[in-house]
């Protein structure tokens, strides 16, 4: 499948503006707390970036109960990009850990953010919220793959290229973990056994 996608940055007060507006005008489609697992190759640990990147994005997912194994192929700022997901049974997200680790997938970044999707004008618009001052967006297409026109109804300004390196950079450095499986163990144990 290829995804028509763009996303950015929020600030607090539009975050809040837009998910009122489409609690009203939208439908909501999902709410969840997502534990991710990005193992993408060329990862430097010591600058907790990816300064050799291979065009591919591995990420384990955990949102809620569901799990899920996603890969994406192209360059990262690409409108389109082709994704391929497994969906795991629940309880599987250790025993894919293992298995990716076994593959050569050792280091990378733990991101953990509370989302918001919903179903507006034939795409898919997300909010998430990463901390109390931190929130972005995506818009995806789903029957209708004009993004960018969305966008543009509530005022959103897409990452370019060069600001996405840099929101990445700056929640790398800031907001997300480096990858241990015993960090992973210990969210699974804490952020997600509370529901």
């Amino acid at each position: 499948m290829t995804e028509v996608e763009i996303r950015g940055g929020l600030p607090k007060g539009k975050f809040e503006k837009i998910f009122q507006q489409l609690q009203t005008e939208g439908k909501l489609i999902d709410h969840y707390r997502r534990l991710s697992v990005d193992l993408s190759p060329g990862f430097d640990p010591d600058k907790r970036t990816w300064k050799n990147s291979s065009g591919t994005d591995i990420r384990l997912k955990k949102s809620d109960d569901k799990e899920k194994l996603s890969i994406k192929t192209g360059n990262f700022h690409d409108k389109e990009r082709k994704e391929i997901e497994v969906k795991l049974q629940t309880g599987q997200f250790l025993s894919a850990l293992d298995i990716l680790e076994t593959l050569g997938y050792t280091t990378g970044m733990v991101y953990c953010w509370e989302s918001w999707e919903f179903g507006y004008l034939g795409v898919e618009i997300k909010l998430s919220r990463y901390t109390d001052d931190y929130f972005t967006f995506e818009i995806e297409g789903r029957e209708n793959p004009d993004v960018d026109t969305v966008a543009k109804k509530f005022g959103l300004n897409p990452y370019s290229q060069k600001s996405y390196w840099e929101a990445i950079d700056w929640e790398n450095q800031n907001i997300h973990r480096l990858y241990t499986k015993d960090l992973v163990k210990r969210l699974l144990k804490s952020e997600f056994k509370k529901r």
